[in-house]
C-alpha cells in the first residue's frame, strides 16, 4: 500500500476505519482532509486550527508517494512569535561549539530569564551579542513558567533599547464564554 499514491491510501483507511463523522472502531478516528484552494485558504484554516489549540497544519503534495523518511511531499505550516529581550550572560558551548559560546541567557520586558542556543553562525558564536545589547528572536509558544519554548536567535535589534515581550494569541476554549 506505501507504493500507493495518498489519495488511495486514504481511501483505503476509510474502508476499514470509517469518516471520521461516523468511526467503524470509537478508538480509530481518521483525521479530516480537506483539498487546498490557494495561500488564503492556508491562511486561514491555520487561523483557525491554532485558535482551538492546534499548533499547525499539515501540507501533502496530492498524489504523494509514503516515504520512511523526512519528505518533501509533506510540508508542516505554523506560524512562530517574535520578541525582543536583553542579553545578560553568555555561556559555553560543548561538543563542536566547546572553544566558543554556546547560548546567551536573556531577559524578557516582564524579567523571566531564559537561553538561546539556535540560529547562530559559527562568527556569531565566536562574536556573540555583547552583555546589555538588544536581540530578535522567535518561538512556538510559551511554556507552563511563561518562558519561551523552543527560541531560535533572529538578529541583533540595533534600533531597540528595551525588551518587547510578544502579543499572544487568544485560544478559544471552545465552551462559548470568551471572557476566560
Amino acid at each position: 500500500m506505501g507504493n500507493k499514491p495518498f489519495e488511495e491510501r486514504l481511501a483505503f483507511l476509510k474502508k476499514i476505519f470509517g469518516d471520521s463523522d461516523s468511526p467503524t472502531y470509537p478508538n480509530v478516528i481518521l483525521v479530516e482532509h480537506v483539498k487546498c484552494t490557494g495561500k488564503d485558504h492556508v491562511l486561514d484554516k491555520l487561523q483557525e486550527l491554532q485558535k482551538k489549540g492546534a499548533e499547525g497544519l499539515m501540507l501533502r503534495q496530492p498524489l504523494s508517494r509514503y516515504e520512511p523518511k523526512r519528505s518533501s511531499t509533506l510540508l508542516k505550516v505554523k506560524t512562530f512569535y517574535d520578541a525582543e529581550a536583553k542579553v545578560v550572560a553568555h555561556h559555553k558551548g560543548s561538543g563542536k561549539n566547546a572553544a566558543v559560546m554556546g547560548a546567551i541567557e536573556v531577559e524578557m520586558a516582564c524579567g523571566k530569564h531564559f537561553r538561546i542556543g539556535t540560529g547562530f553562525s559559527d562568527a556569531q558564536r565566536r562574536k556573540p551579542p555583547q552583555i546589555g545589547s538588544i536581540v530578535v528572536y522567535k518561538f512556538q509558544e510559551l511554556s507552563k513558567s511563561g518562558t519561551p519554548r523552543f527560541p531560535v536567535y533572529v538578529g541583533d535589534a540595533i534600533d531597540k533599547t528595551e525588551a518587547r515581550d510578544a502579543e499572544m494569541r487568544v485560544i478559544d476554549s471552545g465552551d462559548g464564554d470568551d471572557d476566560e
